[in-house]
């Protein structure tokens, strides 16, 4: 693969700057974006994410716009959002995500769309530095995994934990 003199430049000072582990590593990564956000099939004016359409938004004005809802409205939009978000995609029609195994297929999509950083570690979810507001979340989690959450907090600013709470 033949890499312009610029963006050869580039990864070699992310390398330095140990931004990037090696130059590989880095086009491998930009790849994967590329195909998980079908940049083949952007237009001028519209961007497309898999079969849905992305928008590119502030998140002040993402904000702006959650500030007018209740947190009772914010977490209902989630949970529907995700109820339909499991039948349109098509990755993910024949997941099992009440298994925790299936959950870091979400997360992945999540982070790839400006979430933040989401982690799993054993049943616990751990968002990082999340524009999306905490009902948003828990909303969204539920609908999509089949289980109600409970936020637990956390002493460092940006991170919040979820953990599903145990059926009856």
């Amino acid at each position: 693969m033949t890499l312009s003199d610029s963006l050869y430049k580039y990864l070699t000072f992310l390398e330095k700057t140990r931004f990037i582990k090696n130059k590989e590593e880095a086009i491998s990564t930009a790849l994967e974006f590329y195909k998980k956000l079908a940049m083949h099939d952007w237009l001028p004016y519209v961007y497309r994410m898999g079969g849905g359409r992305a928008i590119l938004m502030d998140s002040g004005m993402l904000s702006d716009l959650f500030h007018g809802m209740s947190n009772l409205e914010i977490f209902n939009a989630a949970k529907a959002s995700a109820l339909k978000k499991k039948l349109a995609n098509p990755f993910f029609r024949d997941t099992d995500f009440s298994d925790p195994e299936n959950w870091s297929v979400v997360l992945r999509e999540l982070e790839i769309m400006g979430w933040g950083r989401l982690s799993k570690f054993r049943n616990e979810i751990k968002v990082e530095s999340c524009p999306i507001p905490v009902p948003y979340l828990q909303g969204y989690f539920e609908g999509m995994f089949g289980f109600p959450f409970e936020r637990h907090p956390s002493k460092i600013p940006n991170i919040n934990i979820f953990v599903p709470k145990k059926k009856k």
